[in-house]
């Protein structure tokens, strides 16, 4: 066993701190960007050199190679460097991305009341790849964000519980990661009585949806990246006795990624409690270095994302509406009733009653999963779906960690047997759901990126609250540089020349 802490898990927190690092540079005034940044170098630095050791077996250089031209697929097909179809919702991540190169940052849309409307959503995916392409040129922009994508997807794949030699185990288990998902077109053929347009997605068969991984990545990369790292890096060092300053220090700079990243507070709760003996010890495990780097930059990313936008977002909290997605006016209790237990049953329920774990640690794990995954559909916070779309991801990356651990146990026998062929069956009728995903990336037509429209522009002048905040109050105004207006694609178009 080598003394070097863990590289695998270091090179995942470098790059999910980077954007942080990169943002409190960029947007920040030089002194308090200036501070920030060297606080959480500095604990980030204490922190990775306290974490469990390298493991002592290294994967061969043929596993290395074949994850990195998976990673490569994967992320090309999902859209990040527009070299296949892209699905709808880059239109917008593109706007975005191409703001932020093109704009000083921080990119404001013009002002309300005196304030200026700041950029503010989920932006960590892009801030490295656009400090990157404001050095190289807007040419670069779609490969250097495709680059960082692989280097995502590349950590989640070798985080992830696979065999460390090359083999046709391998090959299998890690395209299962891919494909892996709920089983929606045997639910839409029997409970819509009717099969699927190939390759239209399949996911909203329901007023509900959780999304397969490949559904994910190719749809809202910025969202899952940090989610499925986030919870990972939680799996990989969930024995270590730092983990509760890992959690302190991670969750708040996932939070640049993605709001959604409270997602992972509950999971890394429990991992703290658990290997802290109480809330207490948890408490006290973290340095006081480690506490005065996480608590300021959490403050600011609060008061960052909480900023409130042009029109006020209605947030609700209570059962789904169904006519939101279904285009149904209203839906019976009993109606709903059996849509939600269609729902669970297809989507996770038939999985997790096939998965057996071996350890106590592994059952908890799956009832916990499944109890949240249960409870979800039940709360809807938002005027949109998303709650429930980045919340359950954590919970599905313990499904797919249980389900790895099933295909490492020796060859089944009896009724063990008859259990891992249904799972088999259950996993491969889940399969048809990213592979119309996969399909509709190599048939349909190259979507090139659109880097000549502002994020109001190709919104047609919409002023999207979850993008854009006013920034109102006086002491962020003194911690943010001076906002600048992006360039209008007019005004681009004319740069590029």
């Amino acid at each position: 066993m080598t003394n070097v802490p863990d590289r695998l898990s270091t090179a995942v927190v470098a790059y999910l701190a980077a954007p942080a690092l990169v943002f409190c540079i960029g947007w920040l005034e030089p002194a308090a960007g200036g501070t920030l940044s060297a606080l959480l170098l500095a604990a980030l630095f204490g922190t990775v050199r306290t974490l469990p050791k390298s493991p002592a077996t290294a994967r061969s250089a043929a596993v290395l190679v074949w994850l990195l031209v998976l990673a490569v697929a994967w992320s090309a097909l999902g859209g990040a460097g527009h070299l296949a179809y892209a699905n709808v919702d880059w239109r917008t991540r593109d706007a975005v991305y191409a703001d932020m190169i093109f704009g000083t940052w921080p990119p404001a849309y013009g002002t309300q009341s005196g304030a200026a409307l700041m950029l503010r959503s989920a932006t960590g995916l892009f801030l490295v790849p656009a400090l990157a392409a404001k050095l190289t040129g807007i040419g670069l922009a779609p490969l250097l964000l495709l680059a960082w994508c692989v280097i995502g997807v590349l950590l989640f794949l070798l985080m992830l519980p696979l065999p460390r030699r090359f083999g046709l185990r391998l090959v299998g288990l890690s395209l299962l990661v891919i494909v892996f998902s709920g089983m929606d077109f045997p639910a839409i053929l029997l409970v819509h009585g009717h099969a699927p347009v190939f390759p239209l997605p399949l996911e909203w068969w329901r007023p509900w949806t959780y999304t397969s991984l490949s559904g994910q990545l190719f749809w809202a990369p910025n969202h899952a990246l940090p989610l499925w790292l986030g919870m990972l890096l939680l799996y990989r060092n969930r024995d270590s006795a730092n983990l509760p300053a890992l959690g302190l220090l991670m969750l708040p700079l996932l939070l640049l990624w993605t709001p959604f990243a409270v997602g992972l507070v509950p999971w890394y709760f429990l991992a703290a409690w658990k290997r802290s003996e109480g809330l207490s010890a948890a408490l006290r495990a973290p340095t006081g270095l480690q506490w005065l780097a996480a608590l300021p930059f959490l403050a600011l990313m609060l008061a960052y994302l909480s900023r409130p936008g042009v029109e006020a977002t209605p947030v609700l909290i209570g059962p789904v509406d169904a006519s939101a997605n279904s285009g149904a006016a209203t839906w019976p209790a009993l109606d709903m009733l059996v849509a939600y237990v269609q729902f669970a049953a297809f989507e996770f329920g038939l999985l997790a009653m096939l998965l057996r774990p071996r350890l106590i640690e592994q059952r908890q794990a799956l009832g916990v999963a499944v109890v949240l995954l249960l409870l979800l559909p039940l709360i809807r916070i938002g005027p949109s779906n998303d709650w429930m779309l980045r919340i359950s991801t954590p919970c599905l990356i313990v499904l797919l960690i249980l389900v790895l651990a099933e295909f490492d146990k020796q060859a089944p026998v009896g009724r063990d047997r008859l259990r891992r062929t249904g799972l088999v069956v259950a996993l491969g009728l889940g399969a048809i759901t990213p592979g119309y995903e996969i399909a509709r990336a190599l048939i349909w037509n190259r979507t090139p990126p659109n880097y000549g429209q502002t994020l109001v522009e190709q919104q047609k002048g919409y002023l999207a609250p979850h993008y854009i905040g006013r920034l109102d109050q006086v002491a962020l105004q003194r911690i943010f540089r001076p906002p600048s207006p992006v360039p209008s694609g007019t005004d681009r178009q004319l740069k590029e020349r």
